[in-house]
């Protein structure tokens, strides 16, 4: 037989370029989730808005301004659910008449109702006219209950089937009209902040006379054609709708408005369109740069790693027999190659168990009447380590007589049921075996590696502030939430993949410090020597004693079972190393504790409660 110290193998593990195969899956796998949620939420937030629209929709308006003040409107709106509408209708901002008014309003000359319904208005006052399909005065007192004030629209008596109806509308403006001595500024707000969707737009207005023309929302389009200006878009739910316009001197002449002489007109009009397109321009950046964001940011994943993750290419044997480190406990071997740097399990404990079992701290014997029974006795209660010591300590309390019997233990908890005393001391227990099996000194970690997640924390706390400057936005500016609901939503997504690529291991982003890595990789090559049978079968140590070593390091990486199934398969007698039989099973000791139900837990009994 080969001594141990000659037990390494030569097989080596390919590398791809300087990243490990486990970084390369976690980084793929990182970036490939992190590309799917973000693609999805892009596609998810351009195709799912149309389903909000709600029941009522306009799917075409058509406007046109003619340069004596006529304005003749054609909607089409679109009725998704039946029995719903008795009125389809657009309101307006200023006073709707039917006379020559002495302030500034929209005077209704016409309107034609689809076939089956009936076109009417309402004045500022209230009152009703009626136009088209039906005798005058037929249905004003019921258009008068469902009616708001300065409207106009259809109605129908039996309320609106599910279908599309197209009603069109002829006033004369008499608007406010400002000027000064070398221009004029007439603001045609066509929509106000409560309306349907509208989802295809066409306004013309002349453009004789006009240096500026303003749309809003200042997404819409505005292209000159001869002596008209076309202007075409949409509108959301709620948004402003119209068409602001600084003309010559003489422009807005043929308008029966009503002027205002105003100082400075230019620039007061420049600077209000200014701020108000400052907002809709913020808040479209903020969409756009999520909807970069959810994209790029899982490709500078594969940045940030090139620059602070990757690790030094180091020579290590795919297969390793011999302990990386022998002078790290196995509680160590645990919090740092287990799982992530950081991360401590029962593992450890357990481990920890057996290592003072195999140093004579403790006396672990296997109880020969009942399987996973253990007797626990302790020889020295002192040790120099403070994870031993703690769990030195707590065996301790547990202990009578200095000897901790497994059938003991679950006794405690099948009383903890019933006696208040053994419930105390059922939570008590449960209490420091679970910090024993999560906690340890984290100190050492930073000793070996560099905690990458720093890298991301800056991301993280940007997305954060950002969603919640779009989200508090949405209220404060609901004429914009057609645009911020997309953009929070996508920055709350770039939220969730830095969250998790916070969640990878923390070396992921990181690196080991020093030849660190080199450790790591060593102790990896050990856990795969441990968990391969047919290795271990080639290798097997004279020294039983290094089968002891082997089965306490091995569960400490999580794989004593299987070291345990090894030397039963090679006829390796267990009590012959020096370890308890069935020692990989140590933690059945221990799970009733570990498990105790929620109820049995001290203080958790409900009082003053009947049925």
């Amino acid at each position: 037989m080969p001594e141990q110290n000659s037990l390494r193998t030569t097989r080596w593990i390919p590398r791809f370029a300087a990243m490990p195969m486990n970084e390369m899956k976690q980084l793929s796998f990182l970036v490939g989730t992190g590309l799917i949620i973000g693609i999805t939420a892009v596609i998810l937030v351009t195709v799912l808005p149309p389903f909000f629209e709600g029941d009522l929709t306009v799917t075409s308006y058509v406007a046109t301004l003619y340069e004596n003040g006529t304005l003749s409107e054609q909607f089409t709106y679109l009725v998704r659910t039946p029995g719903t509408y008795h009125v389809l209708n657009r309101s307006w901002d200023a006073p709707v008449v039917f006379t020559v008014p002495a302030v500034p309003s929209v005077m209704l000359i016409s309107a034609v109702p689809p076939p089956g319904t009936v076109a009417y208005a309402s004045d500022d006052s209230g009152n009703v006219s009626e136009y088209g399909n039906a005798a005058a005065g037929t249905y004003r007192q019921a258009i008068g209950q469902s009616a708001g004030r300065d409207e106009v629209g259809i109605f129908s008596p039996a309320s609106f089937p599910a279908g599309t109806y197209m009603a069109t509308y002829t006033y004369v403006l008499y608007p406010p009209v400002e000027y000064d001595k070398n221009a004029t500024h007439l603001n045609l707000k066509l929509a106000g902040q409560s309306h349907v969707p509208y989802r295809t737009i066409r306004i013309t207005v002349p453009s004789d006379g006009i240096r500026e023309i303003y749309a809003y929302p200042p997404s819409l389009t505005t292209v000159r054609t001869g002596g008209i200006y076309t202007i075409t878009g949409s509108s959301a739910a709620d948004q402003s709708m119209g068409v602001e316009m600084l003309g010559n001197s003489t422009a807005f002449g043929g308008i029966p408005g009503f002027r205002t002489d105003v100082t400075d007109l230019p620039g007061s009009i420049a600077s209000g369109n200014f701020w108000h397109d400052l907002l809709y321009t913020l808040s479209y950046l903020m969409k756009y740069l999520a909807e970069a964001g959810v994209i790029l940011v899982p490709l500078g994943f594969l940045g940030i790693y090139r620059w602070f993750g990757r690790e030094k290419k180091f020579p290590v044997p795919e297969y390793l027999s011999t302990l990386p480190n022998p002078a790290l406990r196995p509680w160590q071997v645990t919090l740092l190659f287990r799982k992530d740097a950081m991360v401590f399990d029962e593992s450890g404990y357990y481990a920890t168990l057996l290592d003072l079992h195999r140093r004579k701290y403790l006396a672990i014997t296997p109880k020969e009447d009942r399987e996973g029974g253990f007797s626990i006795q302790i020889l020295n209660a002192r040790s120099e380590d403070p994870y031993e010591q703690r769990v030195l300590t707590m065996l301790a309390e547990m202990a009578e007589n200095d000897i901790i019997d497994s059938d003991h233990l679950s006794q405690i908890v099948r009383d903890a049921g019933a006696d208040v005393s053994s419930r105390e001391t059922a939570s008590r227990y449960q209490q420091i075996l679970a910090d024993l099996t999560t906690r340890a000194d984290s100190s050492l970690v930073r000793q070996y590696i560099v905690d990458g997640r720093d890298h991301i924390v800056p991301l993280l706390l940007t997305s954060i502030i950002v969603f919640t400057i779009s989200f508090m936005a949405i209220f404060l500016e609901p004429m914009l939430s057609s645009i911020l609901i997309p953009a929070t939503a996508l920055w709350g997504v770039v939220a969730i993949q830095a969250l998790i690529a916070i969640a990878m291991p923390s070396a992921l982003f990181g690196h080991w410090k020093d030849n660190r890595y080199r450790e790591k990789l060593e102790w990896d090559a050990f856990r795969r020597f441990l968990s391969d049978p047919a290795q271990v079968g080639k290798n097997t140590p004279e020294n039983l004693s290094t089968w002891g070593e082997w089965l306490v390091y091995g569960t400490a990486l999580g794989v004593g079972e299987k070291v345990e199934q090894a030397m039963i398969s090679l006829n390796i007698g267990i009590a012959d190393t020096g370890m308890p039989v069935g020692a990989a099973g140590i933690g059945s000791a221990f799970a009733p504790l570990l498990n105790l139900p929620h109820h049995a837990r001290a203080g958790s009994a409900g009082a003053g409660r009947g049925r």
